[in-house]
């Protein structure tokens, strides 16, 4: 008897214990979450900014780091971003001082670079004597927007290349920074505005990771061995650290049919991979395989996953980058990971289409919620990827 009455209690106890143990463990993970949240929060951005479908048509979209408050910066039903350019290359920048918003679009029939006052609303061309631009930066002082276009002159000429341009902000006097000949990537700034990062090759030749004084002058190519001995492709952008000291890019390894994040000193010292399934080892590509002539960019249909557009956050410990494991990036999401390797890459955008060319926005930039009909909160599919 005295047994049976000590069952139900036992129960109870039994109950109780679950109860915590399951509270235990949801407030573990949740305070992990939180972890990663409060940390991407203090990156020195408290938003992200990037290209999405997701009503349609592609426009350019800025959302708080916690996911909340998604809006859209611009709204035109012309594409602002998409398709019809290489997913890697960027469709926008922003004023150091987060005011105003350069970004590429096809509303006037050919590819231009457009400069929007995000207080006025107000939209002007950047320049007028390109047939198209596209890939603008910013440069950190202010003073000038890099892009990358066709020479006009090549172009009469019937020779297939492009180059990199600078012009003041203003669209009034444009310098082309590169050499004839040859295929030019994305620009990238350093901190300082002095030099400029960018991809480079001619035809039928390997890309490799260069660096120029904003006039042009005293080009140099950054040593690259490691990244030639495995036969690594270099994808046509790349990104500066904060600190100057460090540039990250896109590698394709055709030899493992991967793509993979990674960064190197200036100087071309200590290349490491940040992305993970499959690690990048010379040795083990190398061994007993048939020579591959790789092309001098990515080709249109790569191998999965896509992996490309880095851009550091303001104090240097995340990279933000745009994943995509379907092919031609039907469906792509923002993602982020920690600048020492220590860990995966998490979502940090996700949505049905394809979220593309990620920006950390500046703190100029003028935060207005968003109506209830076009707020979203992203928090629900974080919590479900990263559990």
């Amino acid at each position: 008897m005295r047994w049976r009455r000590i069952e139900p209690y036992l129960f109870f106890m039994k109950g109780r214990l679950v109860y915590y143990t399951v509270l235990a463990v949801v407030l573990f993970i949740g305070g992990g979450l939180l972890s990663i949240v409060n940390r991407v929060d203090a990156a020195g951005s408290k938003r992200i900014s990037f290209a999405s479908n997701r009503t349609g048509n592609f426009d350019i979209y800025v959302m708080d780091i916690n996911g909340e408050h998604l809006r859209n910066v611009t709204n035109h039903p012309i594409d602002e971003f998409g398709t019809w350019v290489p997913s890697w290359v960027p469709a926008h920048t922003w004023s150091p001082d987060g005011r105003f918003l350069a970004y590429v679009s096809k509303r006037d029939g050919d590819f231009k670079i457009y400069v929007m006052d995000t207080r006025t609303k107000e939209h002007r061309r950047l320049i007028h004597h390109h047939k198209s631009e596209w890939a603008p930066a910013w440069s950190p002082d202010g003073r000038w927007i890099a892009f990358v276009s066709q020479s006009p002159e090549e172009m009469l000429q019937g020779k297939k290349s492009n180059h990199i341009y600078k012009t003041d902000v203003n669209g009034t006097h444009v310098f082309q920074l590169t050499d004839p000949g040859g295929y030019h990537g994305r620009p990238a700034w350093s901190p300082d505005s002095k030099q400029i990062a960018f991809f480079s090759s001619k035809a039928g030749t390997r890309s490799s990771l260069y660096v120029m004084n904003a006039d042009g002058k005293r080009l140099k190519r950054v040593p690259d061995g490691n990244i030639q001995a495995m036969k690594g492709v270099f994808q046509s952008e790349c990104a500066w650290s904060p600190d100057g000291k460090q540039i990250a890019f896109s590698l394709h390894v055709p030899q493992v049919q991967r793509d993979h994040l990674c960064v190197i000193d200036v100087d071309g010292k200590n290349f490491h991979q940040l992305t993970r399934g499959g690690p990048i080892v010379g040795e083990r590509i190398l061994e007993k395989r048939e020579p591959v002539k790789e092309p001098a960019f990515p080709l249109l249909i790569d191998p999965l996953p896509w992996i490309g557009s880095p851009v550091w956050s303001p104090d240097g410990k995340w990279i933000a980058y745009f994943y995509s494991d379907t092919v031609l990036w039907q469906t792509a999401d923002i993602y982020i990971i920690d600048t020492e390797g220590n860990g995966p890459g998490k979502p940090l955008v996700e949505g049905v289409g394809q979220d593309l060319s990620p920006a950390w926005v500046p703190d100029g930039f003028l935060s207005v919620s968003p109506s209830p009909e076009k707020q979203t909160t992203l928090w629900g599919k974080l919590k479900q990827r990263v559990d």
